[in-house]
């Protein structure tokens, strides 16, 4: 990985930490293209998940009293099966096609949220949140980023912001941890080459942008947030998609 790459890795984990505090979600999807496109699709999923337990970790203590618990666990048992069967796919894939559908994926996923905020459509009952939960685990397990698909239905679901955003915390915390324990079983050589001091730098530049966030959530507003959020995932989906492509050549 060259010096340029890090850096640019290293500023998008310090902006996820912010975006996740700020807008409560945004961590995976900013951070996923570009650690597949640095790490490749296995290695990039394994940092991206571990960068995403931690920085939804940090901020369970400070949405704790807003948290829906009984939509957690409608969420959280299935995303746990769709992690094992994301990771059982990712593994049997070439790493172009992989990339490139990661791609494709993260672009479909941000546009059709973009999408939906303007339907008027309603979800009820509980096979609506199954089928997330269950698309949220496949997708963070193959893509690192499992927040599209419960997006989607928090929006149709007119789930209240404020619950939402609280509830998304030990839900990521445990999608990631699930992700990291399946690959570490099914995939057990895809755990990332880092040097000790590239962890450390992680976690550090984390938990500083959650605390940057913390400072700025109050004078941001929260649409703003979002879109910035958005416009950085989509240039980090192109790039997973066109480094897969050039993979394939």
């Amino acid at each position: 990985m060259s010096s340029g790459l890090l850096l640019t890795i290293l500023i998008a984990v310090f902006v996820g930490g912010i975006a996740q505090r700020v807008a409560g979600i945004g961590f995976g999807l900013l951070l996923a293209p570009f650690f597949i496109v640095a790490l490749g699709p296995h290695e990039g999923v394994v940092v991206t998940n571990v960068c995403g337990a931690l920085a939804a970790g940090l901020v369970i203590r400070q949405v704790w009293r807003r948290i829906d618990w009984s939509m957690y666990v409608s969420l959280a048992v299935p995303a746990a099966i769709g992690v094992l069967l994301g990771t059982y796919t990712a593994s049997v894939l070439p790493v172009g096609p992989l990339e490139i559908g990661v791609g494709i994926f993260m672009l479909a996923a941000l546009t059709s949220s973009l999408l939906l905020n303007r339907t008027e459509m309603v979800l009820r009952g509980s096979t609506p949140k199954t089928a997330a939960g269950l698309v949220a685990g496949i997708s963070n397990s193959m893509a690192g980023a499992g927040v599209p698909a419960v997006s989607a239905y928090a929006v149709l679901a007119r789930w209240p912001q404020a619950s939402f955003m609280a509830t998304m915390q030990p839900f990521l915390a445990t999608l990631s941890t699930t992700t990291l324990l399946v690959h570490a079983v099914l995939e057990p050589g895809a755990w990332p080459r880092l040097d000790w001091w590239v962890w450390v730098v992680l976690c550090v530049l984390t938990a500083a942008g959650l605390r940057a966030g913390s400072a700025l959530a109050p004078h941001v507003p929260e649409a703003t947030a979002r879109r910035i959020v958005v416009a950085l995932a989509y240039l980090g989906a192109l790039s997973a998609l066109v480094k897969g492509i050039l993979d394939l050549q």
